[in-house]
């Protein structure tokens, strides 16, 4: 029973492990924050025309979109480099051992 027990205690652990990743990694991507709904549309409106001075507004996606947080650079180090590693070294290990079974 105690082997039961263990044996179901461990997945669900590593579940919750990775479902808490993934909830605390939103933020490094997305910035954590929903866009605000709006009734109306602002381009109509004069006050959409004085929200922003014509030189903030000008490059500020660009500067947006290049703004990368350390979460996001552990993200992809952890979720892309290291699975591909593992994957790289696990075909050629199977590749030598197939070498040395034709011997």
């Amino acid at each position: 029973m105690a082997f039961s027990r263990r044996s179901l205690l461990l997945p669900a652990a590593l579940a919750t492990l990775a479902l808490c990743g993934v909830l605390s990694a939103c933020g490094a991507f997305v910035g954590g924050s929903a866009p605000p709904a709006a009734g109306a549309s602002l381009r109509a409106t004069a006050q959409a025309q004085r929200a922003l001075p014509v030189g903030l507004a000008e490059g500020s996606s660009v500067a947006t979109s290049l703004a990368v947080t350390t979460a996001a650079w552990w993200a992809n180090i952890v979720l892309l480099i290291i699975p591909l590693t593992f994957l790289i070294i696990l075909y050629l290990q199977s590749e030598r051992t197939l070498a040395e079974g034709r011997k």
